[in-house]
């Protein structure tokens, strides 16, 4: 499971608290969904992950999905929504194609299609979405998604699933390759200004949900000036 994926992705896993989906795959799936989420909304598959490239990610969102396989991937996230509730549920489209087979490179066919060392997006999946997306600005698609890694990671400290700041930063830049200039999701909420990060979230929260309300432990840094480290 777990583990397999992060050998897959040529990284160390780190082994932390045995939860659901342990650190890895819980700060990344939120990050994961709402990328499907905007695709189906309408995006093109390029104009979400090239953001996250330029930002640091070695590569995008919906590109790793093809590279886990659609199947694994709705697979843990049903896992994590069990476990953790509707920031992690599977957007239909992953479920539309899973069904049609399209499984990411493994079938040649998942956002992307895949040819030899080329690849294009899959105008197959147009049929799924719905036109309602406004474009937003690349910047804006690299806080989004960043955030919920973000908040996820917090919560995971919150939670003690891990007992510091740095195993949560650790663990992501060498578990996903999370970038390791940015130093981590935590480190990045510091540098980015934790009060307008959440700000920020809170301002995500209408369109988008829930899954933008800041964890307890964010909101309290944000109100009383504190950082996650300990200068």
């Amino acid at each position: 499971g777990a583990l397999a994926f992060a050998r897959q992705i040529g990284k160390l896993p780190v082994v932390v608290r045995d939860s659901p989906g342990f650190l890895v795959n819980r700060v990344l799936f939120p990050y994961l969904v709402d990328a499907g989420e905007m695709f189906q909304a309408g995006m093109g598959a390029k104009e979400i992950d090239q953001p996250l490239l330029e930002w640091g990610m070695p590569m995008g969102p919906l590109r790793l999905i093809d590279e886990i396989g659609v199947d694994i991937a709705v697979d843990i996230a049903n896992t994590l929504e069990r476990a953790f509730g509707g920031r992690n549920e599977p957007p239909q489209i992953l479920r539309n194609m899973l069904a049609e087979g399209m499984l990411g490179r493994k079938s040649g066919r998942g956002f992307y299609k895949y040819n030899g060392r080329n690849q294009e997006p899959n105008e197959k999946l147009k049929e799924w979405q719905t036109s309602s997306a406004g474009n937003f600005a690349a910047e804006k698609i690299a806080n989004r998604l960043a955030f919920l890694m973000v908040n996820e990671a917090a919560r995971c400290l919150e939670e003690r699933v891990v007992a510091t700041p740095e195993d949560a930063d650790y663990g992501m830049i060498l578990g996903t390759g999370f970038p390791t200039f940015r130093g981590g999701p935590l480190r990045f909420a510091e540098s980015y200004g934790i009060k307008k990060l959440v700000a920020e979230m809170e301002g995500f929260r209408p369109g988008a949900g829930e899954k933008f309300g800041p964890c307890d432990l964010l909101r309290r840094h944000a109100q009383n000036g504190t950082k996650f480290y300990d200068e």
